[in-house]
């Protein structure tokens, strides 16, 4: 099965999956209840930053990770532009990347198997917790799914199309 996880044994691998949890609710509802400015967004995004640091990620690995929500955070800002005012836009779309890489380093810093553990303590519910765990495993699957199909795409000298891609994506995932 292919897993985010990344085995280390940095401070924040040794944390149980609780404690991780709790804490990235703690932090987001934090980030939601303090004042609405840039300051604030931008330090959500440097508290990730950091974190990935102390979880021995290198700064590669965090900007990779910014790379990969490139898409979500364009069709999140968007809207935000448009909605709002500029100011409150960029707010609530940095404050949402900065959750996103927070909930990433739990993703990569936790084992699956803790995670269905955990959910099958608090839902008492086996089938729920397996549920889960399939949902987090299916995630990676497709993400080197995906990525097999953009790179074989490259070898072949094929320009890329987002209709070929999703629709050899939705073929091959079957």
């Amino acid at each position: 099965m292919v897993s985010l996880y990344r085995p280390g044994s940095s401070p924040i691998h040794r944390l149980p999956a609780w404690f991780k949890l709790l804490a990235l609710a703690a932090v987001l509802l934090a980030f939601s209840l303090l004042p609405k400015n840039l300051w604030v967004a931008s330090f959500s995004v440097v508290l990730a930053l950091v974190l990935f640091m102390v979880a021995g990620m290198a700064p590669r690995d965090f900007l990779m990770n910014i790379w990969k929500l490139r898409y979500l955070i364009v069709v999140i800002a968007l809207p935000q532009i448009f909605l709002v005012d500029l100011a409150t836009g960029c707010f609530n779309s940095i404050i949402i990347l900065g959750g996103l890489l927070l909930a990433t380093l739990v993703t990569i810093t936790t084992k699956t198997s803790e995670m269905v553990e955990l959910v099958k303590r608090l839902t008492r519910s086996e089938n729920f917790a397996l549920l889960i765990g399939l949902s987090i495993n299916s995630i990676a699957v497709v993400g080197s799914i995906a990525s097999g199909i953009v790179e074989s795409g490259k070898a072949r000298g094929v320009r890329p199309s987002a209709v070929r891609q999703l629709t050899n994506l939705f073929v091959v995932s079957l």
